[in-house]
């Protein structure tokens, strides 16, 4: 092979290089570039905050102040302790009953309490009442029989006068509030007859028309006296100061289902009052738990309680005989005891 040959083999060799180097360079040279990712930042989404629940404790602007306090701080301390939130108002309207209100205590019952449960079935309503009313499945009535404190005013009397000399001005219209007190004497004592002179059976009773003047219930008094009271029972419709102040200065104890006036506080020895209040801590889990359509008696309750020195004997009321007391209570709100009648 000639020179010039061999010389074109060898440029032809590396031409032939080249053109393979620069093919392999074409096809790895380029490297893809990596696929770049957004990150999609997701839209927030309004989630409702629900109301914390809610107790609501509804009393007119006329309710009693101690009665206030009193429902105040029962409601406040039942509510809190389930993790409710508590707020008092004087009324309260249906579009205000919204589903955070679980559970609405009413001191007085409301005339339009039926549609007020109607249009929030989700809430328990409570109503302490004056009226034996059937309520829905998510109300409940704490009912205040009077004729109860009728009855139970006339069984202490019994229990703490001397000799059973009991006595009691009452007012006339009421004539089963009457009879129940007239009743749990009876249901005390029987004929309760004493066995001391003057030898009577006991109660002796005035009644007189309401609004009667302040003289007439003391004449009253003067004439039933007659026959020697140790205990006098005195309702709040014939309280006054006026007769407050005779009776102060006259050898008698007097119960009352009010507070005691001023003028008679030397001479008063307790108070029996209803109170619908306390059912409330016996029903209170079953109206968490939605669990309503029930009527119940509200208790009794028993204050200002003194000791009262008479010359017949001191009028007290000892522990023994409040444990008594206490179980004719439940007795009468367990329906057990008829007020309407002396036979049991």
């Amino acid at each position: 092979m000639s020179n010039f040959q061999h010389r074109k083999k060898c440029i032809s060799l590396v031409i032939l290089g080249l053109f393979i180097s620069t093919m392999l360079m074409s096809c790895t040279g380029k490297q893809s570039e990596p696929e770049t990712t957004q990150a999609v930042i997701p839209t927030p989404t309004n989630i409702p905050t629900l109301a914390p629940a809610r107790a609501i404790l509804v009393a007119p602007a006329e309710s009693s102040p101690i009665e206030l306090a009193d429902a105040h701080a029962l409601v406040a301390e039942l509510a809190t302790g389930s993790g409710l939130e508590f707020e008092v108002r004087q009324e309260i309207f249906a579009n205000e009953i919204t589903l955070d209100v679980r559970i609405i205590v009413f001191l007085e019952q409301p005339n339009n309490l039926g549609s007020l449960a109607a249009n929030a079935p989700g809430t328990q309503f409570v109503a302490i009442s004056a009226q034996n009313w059937s309520p829905p499945a998510n109300g409940t009535i704490i009912l205040k029989d009077e004729t109860h404190v009728a009855f139970m005013s006339g069984y202490l009397s019994a229990m703490l006068a001397p000799n059973f000399r009991v006595g009691g001005l009452l007012v006339s219209e009421n004539t089963a509030f009457n009879q129940a007190f007239i009743n749990g004497i009876s249901y005390y004592c029987g004929l309760c007859a004493s066995v001391i002179y003057p030898l009577n059976r006991y109660p002796f009773i005035s009644q007189q028309p309401a609004n009667s003047p302040p003289a007439n219930w003391q004449a009253a008094f003067n004439e039933i006296n007659a026959n020697k009271i140790n205990v006098l029972f005195l309702p709040g419709d014939a309280a006054s100061a006026e007769l407050g102040t005779y009776l102060g200065g006259i050898d008698v104890a007097v119960i009352g289902d009010q507070t005691p006036p001023e003028e008679l506080l030397s001479r008063w020895v307790a108070t029996i009052s209803s109170d619908g209040l306390s059912p409330l801590r016996e029903i209170w889990d079953d109206l968490l738990n939605g669990q309503g359509g029930k009527v119940l008696n509200a208790n009794l309750k028993i204050s200002d309680i003194n000791y009262i020195s008479l010359a017949n004997g001191l009028v007290w009321l000892s522990q023994g005989k409040m444990d008594l007391l206490s179980k004719v209570i439940i007795l009468l709100r367990e329906g057990q005891i008829y007020t309407g009648s002396v036979i049991q």
